[in-house]
């Protein structure tokens, strides 16, 4: 009978810590966005905390294959971006040095999703160039990505993470739970900052 009311107690404690995170997150995002369709969609994906991420069965632009099993007891770094996206372009090296700095833990992994098709992302990765207008052309200085990229043209997996906007990161901890949202432009952070403030919340669950 005390073991059981240890249950509920813990159980009461953690419905009432998301609740106030759950109306934290609600009061930012308005500071944000105003009572608009933007906050209406920022607010449900923040409500995906807590919840269990999707199945995940991916081979990658590059021939790379993962699946749920590859991922499973690993904290995952989700990006989801696109070719053409100027920030998602800015925020590529920070996530080169996050893959660079965790390369060798082995309870890590950093996968991203881009909303173009696997024959763009092909020709991005050898290429160094995108598709505008009517033609390619070169990215100068561009780096070359140190993590797996996903080709998510029908927005699929961006979907399925309840996500709505470019760039954005979400950080699944090792139970396949999702744990954290992030979108560099609600931060007012230089490269720098924000790259340690990734690091952290990545660490946090390391």
């Amino acid at each position: 009978m005390k073991t059981l009311l240890v249950v509920i107690t813990l159980l009461v404690s953690v419905t009432l810590s998301a609740q106030t995170d759950l109306k934290a997150d609600s009061l930012r995002l308005r500071q944000l966005y105003g009572e608009s369709e933007t906050f209406d969609a920022a607010f449900e994906q923040i409500k995906r905390i807590g919840t269990d991420a999707p199945y995940l069965n991916l081979v990658s632009a590059d021939g790379k294959v993962f699946s749920n099993d590859d991922l499973t007891g690993k904290v995952i770094l989700v990006h989801f971006w696109f070719l053409t996206c100027g920030g998602c372009i800015i925020e590529n090296p920070i996530l080169n040095r996050i893959a660079d700095t965790l390369k060798n833990e082995d309870d890590f992994q950093l996968i991203a999703f881009a909303n173009n098709t696997n024959e763009e992302l092909q020709h991005f990765l050898q290429s160094d160039s995108l598709f505008f207008g009517k033609r390619w052309s070169t990215i100068k200085h561009h780096p070359v990505l140190k993590f797996p990229v996903f080709a998510d043209p029908d927005e699929e997996m961006f979907n399925k993470f309840n996500s709505w906007s470019y760039p954005g990161n979400i950080i699944i901890d090792r139970n396949g739970i999702i744990r954290k949202v992030i979108y560099r432009h609600e931060l007012d952070m230089s490269e720098d900052e924000f790259f340690e403030y990734l690091m952290a919340q990545i660490r946090e669950m390391l």
